[in-house]
């Protein structure tokens, strides 16, 4: 199998992963900037609270509406963001045509696909394909 496949295949089976830690890096980077990091829900029409994002602490609760909401979220980091801040989301191919590498990554995530073959392109034991898929 050509390397370079193999490679990309391996990256985009580890993207979300890599993302992943990205964002959790990030965050504990804020919190040590004594920023806090938080994830939002409602709990009713009106009800929402503030959980940490790193420990799940809970932070502030309301039922006051989005008002109350916004007003809370007032000096904290909003996990979602740090979504909006993943700059390597998209693994790169260097040498390989971007449109191959298109074809490769549809291939990779079509649910059709099966998991043996991504392995032997990725050179992956199987089970390890599915933990990733």
């Amino acid at each position: 199998m050509n390397d370079l496949v193999r490679q990309y295949v391996r990256s985009l089976l580890e993207a979300p992963f890599v993302a992943e830690q990205a964002r959790l890096l990030r965050a504990q980077e804020l919190a040590r900037s004594g920023r806090r990091v938080v994830q939002d829900s409602r709990t009713s029409a009106t009800g929402w609270e503030l959980r940490d994002w790193l420990t799940g602490a809970l932070v502030a609760r309301g039922d006051d509406g989005p008002a109350g909401l916004r007003a809370a979220l007032a000096g904290a980091y909003h996990a979602d963001d740090l979504y909006a801040e993943d700059p390597g989301a998209d693994p790169a191919a260097p040498g390989l045509p971007v449109s191959l590498g298109r074809a490769i990554e549809e291939w990779v995530f079509a649910p059709s696909t099966p998991d043996d073959d991504v392995a032997t392109v990725a050179g992956w034991p199987v089970r390890k394909v599915r933990e990733h898929r």
